[in-house]
């Protein structure tokens, strides 16, 4: 009897002490996002976190900047601030991903660049040979020049062109670090880090993108989420949080992935064709080629935008083929070919009717079409009636009211599609940088 009253002893002491998982279920449904909150075993109990797999809910944000605001008045002297600004801190970003440790991703996600890489002289000057090839082979020669874009026209020609029209290699390379373009695409990084803030001020607005990144950790999956980290490609100067480089536009494209990567299932391992109409740099490049595999990104842009979409993807992929127009100029005929050629296609606007029907496995639209006048739009919702497939995709996020200053835009309620798409998704997308009010949608073609 007096050892079943020891063992019962025990027992209930042992329990007592499991019990304090109590306050982390307290403390989590407090602080964390539903879907990081942790279950907990009775007796895996441990006293440290992995912080890299939590996200913050309101409360949790709150305190996260009040601690954050605190280190930065105390200069870390209370607490420590746990975001590093490029081109202010001493950063060794390869040393942070040297061994793993629980405020990283483990092991290193293939968009964390650990060094800078160099694109050739040669392809630069395919690059440069591109744009010039792109004009002379427009059958509407005027076709890229929109009302809207011609200030960039001007812009990119007096800041990136030589007066012998060659393209000036280091004003491309370091194409996101120096403002040459008021393109808000090119330079809207700057809200964040801008040598005009100071430190302060920047800092402030690096907390404002990390109580973002937690926040957007409601719409976007989080391993897609915590796998995200900024190209250095253009020489771009970002916050750091987490071992990961961090902008408006990289968590923007992160939500659009994570939409693709949910509703988007093909059937077949054939090799696939995305087409992105009005990419900018090529950004979602990067996502469509890790989460969309064996596939070749498309980026149909201005021929202003163009070059900057050649370099940013060929220097986010070393290792892989990426075509300029000079490549492909002479093939318009052969995509069919081209897609198993090239990971990574830059094709001039007009180029787009160069495409086979029923040919495209998927368009995206991240605002573009929307920002056009009529008839530069419908041609675009044409070019993709007529060249996605049945069973193919379309995902566009865009604007759903006029603005005074911009009448002629083509908002997504004008849109006229003739084929018929069924709806796979329709939302309001959270994080347009843009556009004030933005469903995304994502329909598949049937017939």
């Amino acid at each position: 009897m007096k050892n079943n009253m020891i063992t019962l002893l025990k027992w209930i002491l042992v329990r007592a002490w499991y019990s304090k998982r109590v306050f982390y279920i307290l403390r989590d449904k407090l602080l964390y996002t539903k879907s990081s909150q942790v279950f907990y075993k009775r007796a895996a109990l441990v006293d440290y976190e992995i912080s890299h797999t939590r996200f913050y809910n309101f409360l949790g944000r709150t305190l996260f900047a009040f601690k954050e605001i605190i280190a930065l008045l105390s200069n870390n002297k209370i607490f420590t601030k746990s975001i590093l600004l490029e081109g202010y801190d001493h950063i060794d970003f390869p040393k942070i991903h040297e061994k793993g440790n629980h405020d990283i991703l483990w092991t290193p996600s293939p968009f964390t660049e650990l060094q800078k890489q160099i694109v050739t002289d040669t392809f630069i000057q395919k690059i440069s040979l591109s744009y010039h090839r792109a004009y002379e082979n427009d059958p509407h020669q005027k076709f890229d020049k929109e009302v809207v874009w011609e200030k960039h026209i001007k812009e990119f020609l007096d800041f990136y062109f030589d007066k012998d029209g060659n393209i000036i290699k280091d004003k491309l390379v370091h194409f996101r670090a120096d403002k040459g373009s008021s393109a808000n695409i090119l330079i809207d990084h700057f809200e964040v880090l801008n040598n005009s803030f100071g430190y302060f001020k920047s800092y402030l607005k690096a907390i404002d993108l990390v109580l973002d990144f937690h926040r957007f950790s409601n719409f976007i999956n989080p391993a897609i989420l915590q796998s995200i980290s900024e190209s250095y490609a253009g020489e771009i100067k970002v916050p750091i949080y987490r071992g990961q480089r961090l902008s408006d536009r990289l968590i923007f494209l992160a939500t659009v992935a994570s939409e693709i990567d949910k509703h988007i299932h093909f059937q077949d391992t054939k090799r696939k064709c995305i087409v992105d109409i009005g990419g900018g740099f090529g950004h979602m490049g990067r996502f469509t080629h890790y989460y969309v595999p064996n596939s070749c990104y498309i980026l149909v842009e201005l021929n202003e935008m163009a070059p900057f979409g050649a370099y940013f993807l060929q220097y986010a992929f070393a290792d892989k083929k990426v075509a300029t127009f000079e490549d492909i100029k002479d093939r318009l005929d052969q995509f069919e070919t081209l897609i198993h050629e090239y990971d990574f296609i830059i094709l001039p606007t007009w180029a787009i009717s160069k495409l086979p029907d029923l040919f495209v496995d998927l368009y995206i639209a991240t605002g573009s079409i929307a920002e056009m006048p009529e008839h530069f739009a419908q041609m675009y919702l044409d070019e993709v009636d007529r060249t996605l497939k049945y069973d193919g995709y379309f995902y566009t996020n865009s604007r759903v009211e006029i603005e005074k200053e911009k009448p002629y835009l083509y908002i997504f309620y004008k849109w006229k599609l003739k084929s018929k798409f069924l709806t796979l998704s329709y939302n309001y997308h959270p994080v347009n940088l843009i556009m004030r009010t933005s469903p995304q949608w994502i329909g598949k073609k049937v017939r």
